[in-house]
């Protein structure tokens, strides 16, 4: 069977590993359903999904018979984005990275663009950053002034040096999605949303996955010497 693997990022051939399948009768309404749920796996990759797909007698098209209502979980297709498995991120975090995936994934793009700020305050706050430097311009003078808002508070992991310079200024750049659509109601767009969803990853997977992932490559050379 064809189904578009998360992984392949499209329709892929899958065997089913596992099936249930169960028929539900109304004799008096002479009406009747049958249910169909799998364990499918991806022949190419070997993800494994879940498979949910049904057929009436009320979804009947004339010239191709039965109908097949098919649902995948998890959800996905080429608009969809899939959470991505943040191992070293922390819980709270984590909890509104994929609550705001599950927005985007749901067209609900006012409270997507509210979770990547949330997000980025998070990461803020889990790194105790209260502030941090902004330049700004004053009578045609430029003055640096610590600000305690989202903007300070980035120009702050920059300052820590938990971010590069570039990192925090393209952090700066998509900062006020969160802050336009939440305080004018300005929806955003899919494609910017998913700029923005991809920094915000990129961030996440440099601060807290990549480390994790250098200090383990260090532990295991440290072992290999230890043995010579």
């Amino acid at each position: 069977m064809k189904v578009f693997c998360l992984e392949c990022k499209r329709e892929t051939n899958h065997t089913s590993l596992h099936e249930i399948k169960k028929t539900f009768n109304d004799d008096e309404a002479q009406i009747w359903a049958e249910g169909t749920w799998q364990i499918v796996q991806c022949n190419g990759c070997e993800t494994i999904s879940f498979r949910e797909s049904w057929v009436s007698s009320e979804d009947i098209d004339p010239e191709d018979g039965y109908i097949e209502n098919v649902k995948i979980y998890p959800v996905r297709g080429k608009d969809i984005y899939p959470i991505k498995p943040f191992y070293n991120v922390p819980l709270k975090i984590r909890t509104i990275y994929r609550e705001m995936i599950d927005a985007f994934n749901n067209g609900l793009l006012i409270l997507c663009s509210g979770g990547l700020r949330a997000t980025i305050e998070g990461i803020c706050n889990n790194e105790n950053i209260l502030d941090g430097p902004v330049e700004k311009e004053i009578n045609g003078v430029k003055k640096i002034q610590r600000k305690k808002d989202l903007q300070g508070k980035i120009s702050g992991l920059f300052e820590k040096g938990l971010l590069t310079k570039n990192h925090a200024e393209t952090l700066n750049e998509h900062r006020f999605l969160g802050n336009d659509a939440l305080h004018s109601l300005d929806q955003p767009t899919k494609d910017e949303l998913k700029i923005a969803i991809d920094i915000v990853e990129h961030t996440l997977d440099n601060l807290y996955e990549l480390t994790e992932k250098v200090s383990d490559l260090r532990y295991k050379k440290q072992r290999r010497k230890s043995r010579k």
